[in-house]
């Protein structure tokens, strides 16, 4: 891809200015319309890939559809006579809010709010179209040469009716944890309202320069959007005006119930605070605290670390490289259980007690592999679509001795056959012998 400079006899390539696994994108030169547009071009590794293909052509389809004046708009794509996949985009030459927020660190209260109701704009267009973003950060968020602003990428989401995320991983952006909602770190049903908290989460940053959260790890990021308490804005930028500390503290409230009804009722809210208005809607929000204890406590606390490792998985380790993984494995230390027994057959419990949850490993043996996936045998998941399936692979089976399935795994419900499976990405044959910890919850509605 690096030696070609056209694709499909049209666009012109310039220079690389981005991209992700997935994709490179480019600046670019329609030779038809004479502009400049953004070119996202799909890895040559994925073009021989059915499911990634389809994913890359669906994500450009569902983002050409929006129409917005803060919405990157998505022209056309197509595939080259050398087999190339591709996407054409708006060019947007500012570079990111990300890029602005590094630079000059945080933003005026009242630029912050500015801002802000552009997104908000851009969410409320979107989610009224049926479209969630559900991966909104400032690296997202593209400046135009005037100083506004246009969100992207809004085809890696899916359905604003809510969704599963530990239904069908494939379908599923991974999020970038830092600005990632409790509900879709739990692997639970994913909404308008998780939007909404990931814009809340970068509000707060361009208020104070810095996120709610940060910690060593995917996980313990994770586990602090589950069950910890943000700091008041204005304790690290005094000059945050109470109103809009009310306002951020509503859009991070743990349950999406909690935070604005719509992106249409916080842009109202946004645009009162910009022009020096209390907030109509927040006037009430308070620091929440972190009450959940005991057994719904820990039921909370482990899918949420595990969940985020099986997004993760969707482009392979990413930041969780197998050795760190291997060195502290998850649901041995989320679950305190000091060594977890490989079962000989389907799973084993390991050592909990809470009726409404499973934790085990799961062994892929020959009655249980079917082509690239394993099917579990639990209790609380057969025969039951709404449970909660959280994934990792064991580092250690049969103490050592067993093998490892060091590939990216997700899993999905076979209906016909009322079981969960864990399937591997990649389209790998399942190894007999690996193993996985699995936490089943009944459902992500549930509160213990």
């Amino acid at each position: 891809m690096e030696q070609k400079t056209v694709i499909d006899g049209r666009y012109v390539l310039l220079e690389p200015v981005g991209g992700g696994g997935m994709a490179r994108v480019y600046r670019a030169r329609d030779e038809v319309l004479g502009r400049e547009v953004a070119l996202k071009v799909l890895r040559e590794q994925y073009a021989g890939e059915t499911e990634v293909v389809e994913r890359f052509r669906r994500e450009a389809q569902v983002a050409a559809g929006l129409s917005h004046a803060n919405i990157v708009s998505v022209y056309d794509r197509g595939v080259s006579a050398e087999g190339d996949y591709y996407a054409v985009m708006e060019y947007v030459p500012g570079g990111t809010l990300e890029d602005r927020l590094e630079k000059s660190g945080a933003l005026r209260p009242q630029t912050a709010a500015a801002v802000a109701v552009q997104i908000s704009g851009a969410l409320e267009a979107s989610h009224e179209r049926g479209v969630l973003h559900r991966d909104l950060k400032p690296g997202n968020v593209l400046v135009t040469e005037y100083g506004d602003v246009k969100v992207a990428d809004f085809g890696s989401g899916g359905s604003a009716e809510t969704s599963r995320a530990g239904f069908s991983r494939t379908e599923l952006s991974p999020g970038t944890v830092t600005y990632m909602s409790p509900e879709q770190a739990r692997g639970g049903e994913v909404g308008p309202a998780s939007d909404l908290y990931s814009l809340g989460v970068v509000l707060y940053e361009m208020l104070t320069g810095e996120p709610p959260f940060s910690g060593e790890s995917e996980i313990s990021l994770a586990l602090m959007h589950v069950s910890e308490p943000p700091r008041p804005p204005s304790e690290l930028a005094p000059g945050v005006p109470e109103g809009m500390e009310a306002l951020v503290l509503k859009l991070l409230s743990k349950s999406p119930g909690d935070r604005y009804t719509d992106a249409s009722e916080l842009t109202g809210d946004l645009k009162r605070v910009r022009d020096g208005k209390p907030p109509a809607h927040a006037a009430a929000a308070r620091p929440e605290t972190s009450g959940t204890t005991g057994r719904a406590h820990r039921r909370l606390l482990l899918p949420a670390a595990l969940a985020v490792l099986v997004l993760l998985g969707l482009v392979g380790w990413g930041l969780f490289g197998a050795p760190d993984v291997r060195e502290t494995p998850v649901a041995d230390l989320a679950a305190g259980v000091e060594s977890v027994q490989v079962p000989g057959g389907g799973g084993e419990t390991a050592g909990n007690a809470d009726p409404d949850e499973s934790v085990f490993v799961h062994r892929a043996a020959p009655e249980n592999i079917s082509g690239n996936s394993t099917y579990l045998d639990d209790p609380l998941a057969d025969g039951n679509p709404e449970a909660v399936v959280s994934v990792t692979q064991n580092w250690n089976p049969d103490g050592g001795t067993g093998t490892y399935n060091d590939r990216p795994v997700g899993v999905w419900y076979d209906a016909e056959a009322g079981q969960w499976a864990i399937f591997n990405q990649d389209r790998a044959a399942m190894p007999e012998g690996a193993a996985f910890n699995v936490v089943v919850s009944e459902s992500s509605g549930r509160t213990g």
